[in-house]
Protein backbone atom coordinates (compact mmCIF):
# COMPACT_ATOMS: atom_id res chain seq x y z
CA UNK A 1 0.00 0.00 0.00
CA UNK A 2 2.81 2.55 0.90
CA UNK A 3 4.68 1.99 -2.48
CA UNK A 4 1.69 2.60 -4.29
CA UNK A 5 0.22 5.34 -2.38
CA UNK A 6 3.53 6.81 -3.09
CA UNK A 7 3.76 6.55 -6.74
CA UNK A 8 0.08 7.76 -7.23
CA UNK A 9 1.35 11.00 -5.17
CA UNK A 10 4.15 11.61 -7.05
CA UNK A 11 2.57 11.58 -10.24
CA UNK A 12 -0.04 14.35 -9.03
CA UNK A 13 2.13 16.07 -6.91
CA UNK A 14 4.33 19.51 -7.84
CA UNK A 15 7.93 18.62 -9.32
CA UNK A 16 9.68 20.07 -6.95
CA UNK A 17 7.89 17.53 -4.43
CA UNK A 18 8.01 14.56 -6.35
CA UNK A 19 11.72 14.54 -7.08
CA UNK A 20 12.16 13.47 -3.03
CA UNK A 21 13.56 9.84 -2.48
CA UNK A 22 10.60 7.70 -2.83
CA UNK A 23 -9.08 -34.17 9.32
CA UNK A 24 -5.71 -35.84 9.64
CA UNK A 25 -3.44 -34.65 12.83
CA UNK A 26 -0.53 -36.70 10.83
CA UNK A 27 -1.19 -35.14 7.39
CA UNK A 28 -1.34 -31.64 8.80
CA UNK A 29 1.44 -31.81 10.87
CA UNK A 30 3.65 -33.24 7.90
CA UNK A 31 2.31 -30.66 6.07
CA UNK A 32 3.86 -27.94 8.51
CA UNK A 33 7.00 -29.85 8.09
CA UNK A 34 7.14 -29.59 4.81
CA UNK A 35 6.77 -25.90 4.93
CA UNK A 36 9.06 -24.98 7.29
CA UNK A 37 12.32 -27.15 5.04
CA UNK A 38 11.32 -24.89 1.83
CA UNK A 39 11.38 -21.71 3.65
CA UNK A 40 13.88 -19.05 2.57
CA UNK A 41 16.56 -18.23 4.95
CA UNK A 42 16.56 -14.25 3.59
CA UNK A 43 13.23 -12.61 4.32
CA UNK A 44 12.79 -10.05 1.76
CA UNK A 45 11.06 -6.52 3.14
CA UNK A 46 7.69 -6.29 1.52
CA UNK A 47 5.23 -3.89 2.14
CA UNK A 48 2.38 -6.06 0.60
CA UNK A 49 -0.10 -6.44 2.52
CA UNK A 50 1.46 -4.72 5.50
CA UNK A 51 -1.62 -4.28 7.39
CA UNK A 52 -1.89 -8.03 8.22
CA UNK A 53 1.06 -7.21 10.01
CA UNK A 54 -0.94 -5.28 12.83
CA UNK A 55 -2.23 -8.09 14.77
CA UNK A 56 -5.48 -8.05 16.32
CA UNK A 57 -6.97 -8.42 19.68
CA UNK A 58 -6.17 -6.06 22.84
CA UNK A 59 -4.61 -9.06 24.74
CA UNK A 60 -2.54 -9.99 22.30
CA UNK A 61 -1.34 -6.72 21.19
CA UNK A 62 -0.59 -5.31 24.73
CA UNK A 63 1.58 -8.77 25.27
CA UNK A 64 3.71 -7.98 22.71
CA UNK A 65 2.62 -9.59 20.12
CA UNK A 66 4.18 -12.64 21.74
CA UNK A 67 0.90 -14.52 21.64
CA UNK A 68 1.81 -17.76 19.15
CA UNK A 69 2.29 -19.55 22.26
CA UNK A 70 -1.31 -18.19 24.19
CA UNK A 71 -3.76 -18.40 21.51
CA UNK A 72 -6.72 -19.41 23.41
CA UNK A 73 -9.45 -16.91 22.09
CA UNK A 74 -11.35 -16.27 19.21
CA UNK A 75 -7.93 -13.67 18.01
CA UNK A 76 -6.47 -17.18 17.48
CA UNK A 77 -7.39 -16.82 14.15
CA UNK A 78 -4.83 -14.47 13.39
CA UNK A 79 -2.20 -14.80 15.79
CA UNK A 80 -2.06 -19.22 15.88
CA UNK A 81 -5.29 -20.78 13.63
CA UNK A 82 -4.59 -24.17 16.16
CA UNK A 83 -5.70 -22.64 19.34
CA UNK A 84 -8.96 -22.30 17.95
CA UNK A 85 -9.17 -25.60 18.79
CA UNK A 86 -8.77 -25.23 22.55
CA UNK A 87 -11.51 -22.43 23.28
CA UNK A 88 -14.54 -23.65 25.67
CA UNK A 89 -16.92 -21.86 25.01
CA UNK A 90 -19.54 -22.78 22.07
CA UNK A 91 -19.55 -19.45 20.39
CA UNK A 92 -17.05 -16.92 21.50
CA UNK A 93 -17.36 -13.28 19.22
CA UNK A 94 -14.70 -10.39 19.57
CA UNK A 95 -14.52 -7.17 17.83
CA UNK A 96 -11.72 -4.49 17.53
CA UNK A 97 -11.57 -0.78 16.59
CA UNK A 98 -8.11 0.97 16.47
CA UNK A 99 -7.04 5.02 16.72
CA UNK A 100 -4.38 6.96 16.26
CA UNK A 101 -3.40 10.25 17.77
CA UNK A 102 -2.81 11.37 14.60
CA UNK A 103 -6.27 10.41 13.04
CA UNK A 104 -4.46 9.25 10.15
CA UNK A 105 -6.74 5.66 9.06
CA UNK A 106 -8.82 3.19 10.61
CA UNK A 107 -8.03 -0.65 11.50
CA UNK A 108 -11.15 -2.58 12.26
CA UNK A 109 -11.56 -6.66 13.42
CA UNK A 110 -14.92 -8.64 13.89
CA UNK A 111 -13.69 -12.60 14.86
CA UNK A 112 -16.25 -15.47 15.55
CA UNK A 113 -15.56 -19.17 16.11
CA UNK A 114 -18.05 -22.00 17.02
CA UNK A 115 -17.30 -25.48 18.40
CA UNK A 116 -19.12 -27.58 16.16
CA UNK A 117 -18.26 -30.82 18.63
CA UNK A 118 -15.48 -32.02 20.77
CA UNK A 119 -12.77 -32.27 17.94
CA UNK A 120 -13.89 -29.52 15.21
CA UNK A 121 -13.79 -25.76 15.36
CA UNK A 122 -14.34 -23.24 12.46
CA UNK A 123 -13.82 -19.69 12.51
CA UNK A 124 -14.29 -16.81 10.54
CA UNK A 125 -12.95 -13.28 10.32
CA UNK A 126 -12.71 -10.00 8.86
CA UNK A 127 -10.00 -7.41 9.36
CA UNK A 128 -9.87 -4.02 7.47
CA UNK A 129 -7.43 -0.82 7.16
CA UNK A 130 -8.41 2.01 5.92
CA UNK A 131 -6.96 5.89 4.82
CA UNK A 132 -9.60 8.33 3.38
CA UNK A 133 -9.17 11.31 2.15
CA UNK A 134 -5.29 11.71 0.41
CA UNK A 135 -4.70 14.74 -0.93
CA UNK A 136 -4.40 14.70 -4.73
CA UNK A 137 -2.37 18.33 -5.83
CA UNK A 138 -2.14 20.06 -8.83
CA UNK A 139 0.99 19.52 -10.69
CA UNK A 140 3.71 22.32 -11.48
CA UNK A 141 3.89 23.12 -15.49
CA UNK A 142 7.39 22.67 -16.35
CA UNK A 143 7.51 25.35 -18.85
CA UNK A 144 7.00 27.36 -16.34
CA UNK A 145 10.62 29.31 -15.07
CA UNK A 146 10.69 29.32 -11.10
CA UNK A 147 10.58 32.94 -11.24
CA UNK A 148 7.72 33.35 -12.96
CA UNK A 149 6.20 31.41 -10.73
CA UNK A 150 7.36 33.63 -7.72
CA UNK A 151 6.58 36.34 -9.59
CA UNK A 152 3.52 36.53 -11.47
CA UNK A 153 0.13 35.75 -9.90
CA UNK A 154 -1.74 33.50 -12.43
CA UNK A 155 1.27 31.05 -12.47
CA UNK A 156 1.86 30.92 -8.77
CA UNK A 157 0.79 27.06 -7.59
CA UNK A 158 -2.31 26.18 -5.44
CA UNK A 159 -1.53 24.64 -2.83
CA UNK A 160 -5.31 23.13 -2.07
CA UNK A 161 -6.12 20.22 -3.75
CA UNK A 162 -7.61 19.37 -6.26
CA UNK A 163 -9.07 15.79 -5.05
CA UNK A 164 -8.64 13.11 -2.83
CA UNK A 165 -8.31 9.22 -2.69
CA UNK A 166 -9.15 6.61 -0.71
CA UNK A 167 -7.15 3.18 0.60
CA UNK A 168 -9.29 0.04 1.77
CA UNK A 169 -7.49 -3.16 2.51
CA UNK A 170 -9.87 -6.44 3.60
CA UNK A 171 -8.55 -9.83 4.75
CA UNK A 172 -11.25 -12.45 4.99
CA UNK A 173 -10.31 -15.70 6.64
CA UNK A 174 -11.60 -19.13 7.27
CA UNK A 175 -10.15 -21.18 10.20
CA UNK A 176 -10.34 -24.74 10.81
CA UNK A 177 -8.76 -26.03 14.10
CA UNK A 178 -8.82 -29.44 16.05
CA UNK A 179 -7.76 -31.09 18.79
CA UNK A 180 -5.84 -33.83 20.02
CA UNK A 181 -5.25 -34.70 23.98
CA UNK A 182 -3.80 -38.04 25.61
CA UNK A 183 -6.09 -39.87 27.59
CA UNK A 184 -6.71 -38.86 31.03
CA UNK A 185 -6.54 -42.69 32.04
CA UNK A 186 -3.11 -43.20 30.21
CA UNK A 187 -1.95 -40.21 31.92
CA UNK A 188 -2.84 -40.84 35.49
CA UNK A 189 -0.50 -43.74 34.73
CA UNK A 190 2.31 -41.17 36.00
CA UNK A 191 0.93 -41.25 40.06
CA UNK A 192 0.34 -37.55 39.70
CA UNK A 193 -3.32 -35.93 39.55
CA UNK A 194 -2.47 -34.13 35.98
CA UNK A 195 -4.14 -32.76 33.13
CA UNK A 196 -2.77 -34.61 29.73
CA UNK A 197 -0.76 -32.28 27.36
CA UNK A 198 -2.82 -31.29 24.41
CA UNK A 199 -2.13 -31.25 20.86
CA UNK A 200 -3.88 -28.64 18.30
CA UNK A 201 -3.80 -28.14 14.92
CA UNK A 202 -5.35 -25.34 12.67
CA UNK A 203 -5.55 -24.14 9.10
CA UNK A 204 -6.76 -20.24 7.70
CA UNK A 205 -7.81 -19.99 3.95
CA UNK A 206 -7.89 -16.31 3.66
CA UNK A 207 -8.53 -14.21 0.75
CA UNK A 208 -7.04 -10.51 0.80
CA UNK A 209 -7.94 -7.39 -1.17
CA UNK A 210 -6.77 -3.85 -1.71
CA UNK A 211 -8.90 -0.62 -3.68
CA UNK A 212 -7.17 2.22 -4.73
CA UNK A 213 -7.61 4.73 -7.30
CA UNK A 214 -10.56 3.24 -9.03
CA UNK A 215 -8.50 -0.18 -8.71
CA UNK A 216 -8.50 -3.17 -7.23
CA UNK A 217 -6.34 -6.79 -6.26
CA UNK A 218 -7.17 -9.76 -4.85
CA UNK A 219 -5.09 -12.78 -3.91
CA UNK A 220 -5.57 -16.10 -1.95
CA UNK A 221 -3.50 -17.00 0.89
CA UNK A 222 -2.76 -20.10 3.51
CA UNK A 223 -2.13 -20.51 7.02
CA UNK A 224 -1.10 -23.53 9.22
CA UNK A 225 -0.73 -23.72 12.93
CA UNK A 226 0.57 -26.00 15.68
CA UNK A 227 -0.15 -25.93 19.60
CA UNK A 228 1.24 -27.92 21.95
CA UNK A 229 -0.49 -27.05 25.46
CA UNK A 230 1.09 -28.61 28.93
CA UNK A 231 -1.21 -27.60 30.73
CA UNK A 232 0.84 -28.41 34.53
CA UNK A 233 3.80 -30.39 34.97
CA UNK A 234 2.65 -32.42 37.91
CA UNK A 235 3.41 -35.62 35.93
CA UNK A 236 6.04 -34.52 34.57
CA UNK A 237 8.20 -32.95 37.48
CA UNK A 238 6.23 -35.42 40.19
CA UNK A 239 5.23 -32.25 42.27
CA UNK A 240 2.77 -29.70 41.52
CA UNK A 241 3.54 -26.00 41.99
CA UNK A 242 5.09 -25.32 38.80
CA UNK A 243 2.69 -24.36 36.84
CA UNK A 244 2.70 -25.01 32.32
CA UNK A 245 3.65 -24.05 29.26
CA UNK A 246 2.97 -23.54 25.45
CA UNK A 247 5.21 -24.01 22.88
CA UNK A 248 3.21 -22.50 19.61
CA UNK A 249 4.17 -22.96 15.91
CA UNK A 250 2.61 -20.46 13.01
CA UNK A 251 3.17 -20.02 9.42
CA UNK A 252 1.65 -17.66 7.47
CA UNK A 253 1.48 -17.08 3.35
CA UNK A 254 2.82 -20.21 3.11
CA UNK A 255 4.13 -20.48 -0.35
CA UNK A 256 3.44 -16.77 -0.15
CA UNK A 257 0.76 -14.80 -1.39
CA UNK A 258 -0.01 -13.37 -4.91
CA UNK A 259 -2.03 -10.37 -5.04
CA UNK A 260 -3.01 -9.48 -8.68
CA UNK A 261 -3.83 -5.79 -10.01
CA UNK A 262 -6.74 -5.39 -12.53
CA UNK A 263 -4.61 -2.74 -14.16
CA UNK A 264 -3.47 -3.46 -17.96
CA UNK A 265 -0.64 -5.03 -17.06
CA UNK A 266 -2.08 -7.11 -14.52
CA UNK A 267 0.71 -5.88 -11.99
CA UNK A 268 1.37 -8.79 -9.33
CA UNK A 269 2.88 -8.30 -5.54
CA UNK A 270 3.84 -10.85 -3.05
CA UNK A 271 3.37 -11.44 0.63
CA UNK A 272 6.06 -13.27 1.83
CA UNK A 273 5.76 -16.27 3.90
CA UNK A 274 6.46 -15.35 7.47
CA UNK A 275 7.02 -17.78 10.53
CA UNK A 276 6.21 -17.43 14.25
CA UNK A 277 7.23 -19.53 16.59
CA UNK A 278 7.21 -19.18 20.73
CA UNK A 279 6.68 -20.35 23.93
CA UNK A 280 4.71 -18.91 27.16
CA UNK A 281 4.93 -20.23 30.84
CA UNK A 282 1.94 -19.90 33.14
CA UNK A 283 1.44 -20.14 37.07
CA UNK A 284 -1.12 -19.42 40.03
CA UNK A 285 1.67 -17.51 42.70
CA UNK A 286 -0.36 -16.88 45.44
CA UNK A 287 -3.40 -17.39 43.78
CA UNK A 288 -2.89 -14.42 41.45
CA UNK A 289 -2.06 -16.06 37.51
CA UNK A 290 1.38 -15.08 35.69
CA UNK A 291 2.00 -15.47 32.11
CA UNK A 292 5.08 -15.28 30.63
CA UNK A 293 5.76 -15.17 26.52
CA UNK A 294 8.19 -14.65 23.74
CA UNK A 295 7.56 -15.18 20.11
CA UNK A 296 10.29 -14.58 17.10
CA UNK A 297 9.22 -14.11 13.83
CA UNK A 298 10.95 -14.24 10.22
CA UNK A 299 9.54 -11.25 8.95
CA UNK A 300 11.69 -8.10 8.18
CA UNK A 301 14.64 -9.52 9.36
CA UNK A 302 13.57 -11.33 12.18
CA UNK A 303 11.41 -9.42 15.28
CA UNK A 304 10.97 -10.83 18.88
CA UNK A 305 8.16 -10.42 20.88
CA UNK A 306 7.88 -10.68 24.96
CA UNK A 307 4.82 -10.11 27.04
CA UNK A 308 3.80 -10.55 30.20
CA UNK A 309 0.34 -10.43 32.45
CA UNK A 310 -0.28 -10.38 35.97
CA UNK A 311 -4.08 -11.25 37.43
CA UNK A 312 -4.87 -8.59 40.13
CA UNK A 313 -7.53 -10.20 41.08
CA UNK A 314 -10.86 -12.05 39.64
CA UNK A 315 -11.53 -9.61 37.35
CA UNK A 316 -8.50 -7.50 36.43
CA UNK A 317 -5.66 -7.82 33.97
CA UNK A 318 -2.77 -5.87 33.87
CA UNK A 319 -0.60 -6.74 30.52
CA UNK A 320 2.82 -5.06 29.31
CA UNK A 321 5.21 -6.50 27.07
CA UNK A 322 8.00 -5.12 24.05
CA UNK A 323 7.39 -5.63 20.46
CA UNK A 324 10.54 -5.56 18.29
CA UNK A 325 11.94 -3.12 21.15
CA UNK A 326 8.51 -0.57 21.38
CA UNK A 327 6.75 -0.59 24.40
CA UNK A 328 3.58 -2.27 24.78
CA UNK A 329 0.51 -1.99 27.92
CA UNK A 330 -2.93 -2.56 28.30
CA UNK A 331 -5.41 -3.67 30.47
CA UNK A 332 -8.12 -6.56 30.59
CA UNK A 333 -11.63 -6.62 32.47
CA UNK A 334 -13.70 -9.30 32.55
CA UNK A 335 -17.60 -9.33 33.47
CA UNK A 336 -19.33 -11.84 33.46
CA UNK A 337 -19.35 -13.04 30.02
CA UNK A 338 -17.77 -10.67 28.62
CA UNK A 339 -13.87 -9.04 28.22
CA UNK A 340 -13.13 -6.08 27.47
CA UNK A 341 -9.29 -5.17 26.82
CA UNK A 342 -6.87 -1.81 26.11
CA UNK A 343 -3.73 -1.90 24.17
CA UNK A 344 -1.70 0.95 23.91
CA UNK A 345 1.93 0.56 21.37
CA UNK A 346 3.99 3.01 21.11
CA UNK A 347 6.75 3.69 18.23
CA UNK A 348 8.88 6.39 17.00
CA UNK A 349 5.87 8.00 15.01
CA UNK A 350 2.81 7.72 16.75
CA UNK A 351 1.00 5.69 19.52
CA UNK A 352 -2.06 3.73 18.88
CA UNK A 353 -4.71 2.73 20.99
CA UNK A 354 -6.28 -0.57 20.56
CA UNK A 355 -9.67 -1.58 22.28
CA UNK A 356 -11.79 -4.69 21.77
CA UNK A 357 -14.43 -6.35 22.78
CA UNK A 358 -14.56 -10.19 23.70
CA UNK A 359 -18.23 -12.39 24.15
CA UNK A 360 -18.52 -16.22 25.12
CA UNK A 361 -21.94 -17.83 24.58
Amino acid sequence: MTRIIFNVMRRKLPTCVAHFPSQSAVGILLFLLFSLTVLSSVWAENYTGDFLTNGVGGRALALGGAYVSVADDVTATYWNPAGAGAIPEKVQLSFMHAARRSGLGTFNYVGAINRINTHLVLGASWIHAGVNDIPIFPAFDRNISPGNRRDIAKYRPSFEPDSFLSDSENAFIVTVATRFAISQEWWDNFGRNSLPPEFLLGVNVKRISQSLVGKSADGLGFDAGLLIRVLDTNAILGVGGFGGFSVGLNVQDISETTLTWNTDSEREELIPTNVKFGFSYHNDILNHQVVLSYEYESRFDGQNHFGSEYQLNKSIFLRAGLRDGDATAGIGVNIDRFRLDYALLTNDLTSTHFLSLLANF
